[in-house]
């Protein structure tokens, strides 16, 4: 019983890593192609295909919303349920 729940702990502290890792990455690739190309990306695919953004649509949505080409976007991860 004991084993049980610190692998459910360790999963759980996992999936916050995992969330917390997106977030830096989406930070790092919007900033990056403002700094390089002067506009905030237009979608995610752009960050995807320019920038190599990578994350597991399974557990996370990203709900990305442009605010125009000199507005940071409106970015929210979302956890889909497990």
């Amino acid at each position: 019983m004991l084993f049980l729940h610190g692998v459910r702990q360790l999963s759980a502290y996992t999936y916050v890593k995992q969330k917390e890792s997106l977030s830096h990455a989406l930070n790092r690739g919007i900033t990056e192609c403002y700094a390089l190309e002067g506009i905030y990306p237009p979608d995610l695919d752009y960050l995807r295909d320019h920038y190599g953004l990578t994350y597991d649509p399974d557990l996370f949505h990203v709900d990305y919303r442009p605010l125009g080409s000199n507005l940071y976007p409106d970015v929210t991860i979302i956890e889909r349920t497990r």
